[in-house]
């Protein structure tokens, strides 16, 4: 089955009771329950997804739980537990295209990905994915797909980024779903829902002061930011799948360059800075 038939068919919604447990677990704890071809996930409101391999996905939202929270883990969690047991590697990362190809950002949380990524809109990038990117990594190539899910703003960084308010995620959440205008990107970019190469892969670092600031991270110094950029990986380190996620780790240490981005939080500096690193990922 080929990639995007698998999201297609994987993530499909089915009507069928969710079991109280998971048969077969080689691991469970109060949140997810996991065998080598399903698993049952539970949010903090306490609705209950149910993924079986070749059999969709099942949902018994809680009395408690709320439509946003459920799709917000469903284009989330679900999506990148259900990625790592079909072969796929997911990567907490927002990116952008230019000139046909993905650059990603990624970073502890807080460090501003989606806010980065919707500001190079502005400046000629397509956008491609908020949160989750998910990644095929071949002999040959690595593929990046667009996301699934809406862009995800902070209230403050809509206006920094110049776009348009939505639905808040989360009642209280502070963070609202937001559209954006795409200036200079090119056509085929926007449009395309196939996958374009990743080429780069960007690690969000905040400083106190000075300008932003691009260095490479080479060599073995690459491993420990791919691991940390890989979306939920205790799922594969609890099937103990070492060996397909040590393959697709050093296919993206070897495929895919790796960096550094130093760059203060000043809002003051944000256009300014913004303006900086659109020139600098234009010479990669």
């Amino acid at each position: 089955m080929s990639f995007p038939a698998i999201i297609r068919d994987e993530m499909r919604l089915v009507q069928r009771p969710v079991p109280a447990h998971l048969p077969g677990c080689v691991h469970a704890d109060r949140i997810i329950e996991l065998a080598r071809d399903a698993f049952l996930f539970t949010t903090p409101r306490g609705t209950r997804f149910h993924y079986q391999r070749g059999q969709g996905v099942a949902v018994e939202q809680a009395a408690t739980g709320t439509d946003r929270e459920t799709d917000l883990f469903y284009n989330g969690t679900v999506y990148g537990g259900v990625a790592w047991l079909n072969g796929l590697v997911p990567l907490h990362a927002s990116s952008v295209a230019r000139s046909g190809r993905i650059i990603a950002f990624t970073g502890e949380s807080g460090e501003g990905k989606s806010t980065l990524a919707a500001a190079l809109a502005r400046h000629g990038f397509g956008h491609r994915s908020d949160d989750v990117l998910l990644v095929e990594p071949t002999a040959d190539s690595i593929r990046a797909w667009p996301d699934r899910d809406r862009i995800k703003l902070w209230n403050d960084a809509i206006d920094m980024v110049q776009a348009r308010r939505q639905a808040e995620v989360e009642p209280g959440s502070g963070k609202f779903f937001a559209e954006i205008d795409q200036f200079g990107a090119q056509a085929e970019t926007l449009t395309a829902d196939g996958p374009l190469p990743l080429t780069d892969l960007i690690v969000l670092q905040t400083i106190a002061e000075g300008e932003p600031s691009l260095q490479p991270c080479t060599g073995l110094a690459k491993i420990p930011q791919l691991l940390k950029a890989m979306y939920r990986i205790e799922i594969p380190a609890h099937l103990k799948d070492g060996a397909g996620y040590a393959a697709a780790l050093k296919r993206l240490g070897t495929g895919v360059r790796v960096w550094t981005l130093n760059r203060q939080r000043d809002r003051s500096m944000f256009e300014n800075d913004i303006c900086r690193i659109a020139q600098r990922l234009n010479t990669l």
